[in-house]
């Protein structure tokens, strides 16, 4: 990443940075997901060149590090990055209307108004997904194409509604084809932590999904990243659906507030989840101080992968007098979202 290299991985890290959360990120979060994108080896030499970037940008203003390794985009480039992505996803929307009006003329032509091959003209409906359902021969599956240079067919989601299912996320990605979903959950209790990874049926379909990130689904801002797999992981997996609780197909656990497990003797700590990604260690000692629950620590809980935060953390109070004051809260509106608490050990 020298020289012109270096030159070109500046918008990379440009782009990532304006797509988290504030517009700052952990620097080691920051190379990781850097060196994914890229299909970089995380090895010395490109770490220098990674160290090289950032003191060149810091310098140019781009960006600022502070002492712990807190990296934020400046104000100038977030609002340039912003401009870039709105003017491209213009672009994107252009195309496929202009692709939907070609398609539609070949039909008016072929005499199939409606697209459904009859020639009748006739309106109906179609399962989500129903479209487009050709498969792909293998050698072309992770082909190289437009906005996906790397063939790419795995992607991570975060900031998923607690509510959703893979019927609802196929259907929101459509017609781009989710051939598998692997649900993130906590191993021990299967608690959903927002965020999953799918496999495409191709690169284009991939291309498709990442395009759309930061689009709403039930009501949330989804964000959508290439996550290439990881040398010795087992991608995709061998089912079509894959989560850690006992839902199924359904990823969160539904409408309502769920019924806490059972209180550990002498518990001081309580697992924090559907939390906005714009929380704070100060906002979340504000919240449980409404009943009068002083907080110990706080632990917020990222993926390994990308560095994104999870929506999820754990609280520690001084005493269990606290906690049992503090799991009261449970199911209570914080920022916009009703928040689920447990017990935890």
């Amino acid at each position: 990443m020298s020289g012109d290299a270096e030159d070109g991985t500046k918008p990379h890290i440009i782009s990532i940075l304006s797509g988290h959360e504030g517009c700052e990120m952990n620097i080691k979060a920051l190379r990781k997901v850097l060196f994914l994108k890229l299909q970089t080896e995380d090895d010395k030499s490109n770490k220098k060149d990674f160290k090289k970037t950032v003191q060149s940008m810091e310098t140019d203003g781009s960006l600022s590090l502070t002492e712990d390794g807190l990296v934020k985009l400046s104000k100038s480039s977030s609002k340039k990055s912003k401009k870039d992505k709105k003017k491209k996803k213009k672009g994107k929307k252009r195309e496929r209307e202009e692709a939907a009006a070609k398609e539609k003329k070949k039909r008016k032509d072929d005499g199939d108004d409606d697209g459904d091959g009859d020639g009748d003209g006739d309106e109906h409906e179609t399962e989500p997904n129903a479209t487009n359902t050709t498969t792909t021969d293998d050698s072309e599956k992770n082909k190289p194409c437009k906005d996906n240079p790397t063939g790419t067919t795995r992607l991570f989601l975060g900031n998923l509604p607690f509510t959703v299912d893979d019927t609802t996320l196929s259907t929101h990605v459509s017609p781009a084809i989710i051939t598998h979903i692997k649900w993130i959950t906590d191993k021990e209790s299967g608690r959903f932590y927002g965020s999953a990874f799918i496999e495409m049926r191709n690169s284009i379909d991939a291309a498709h999904a990442v395009g759309i990130s930061g689009s709403e689904l039930l009501g949330r801002p989804i964000k959508l990243n290439y996550a290439p797999a990881r040398e010795g992981d087992q991608w995709p997996p061998a089912s079509k659906v894959i989560t850690g609780g006992p839902t199924g197909g359904q990823a969160g656990t539904g409408k309502g507030v769920k019924t806490m497990s059972a209180k550990p003797e002498n518990c001081t700590k309580l697992f924090i989840g559907n939390l906005s990604y714009d929380i704070t260690d100060d906002g979340i000692t504000k919240f449980f101080a409404n009943v009068d629950a002083e907080i110990k620590a706080v632990r917020w809980l990222s993926h390994l992968d990308t560095g994104d935060f999870k929506g999820v953390g754990f609280v520690e109070f001084w005493n269990t007098e606290a906690c049992e004051k503090g799991a009261q809260l449970n199911g209570k509106n914080l920022m916009g979202r009703p928040i689920r608490i447990d017990w935890t050990d």
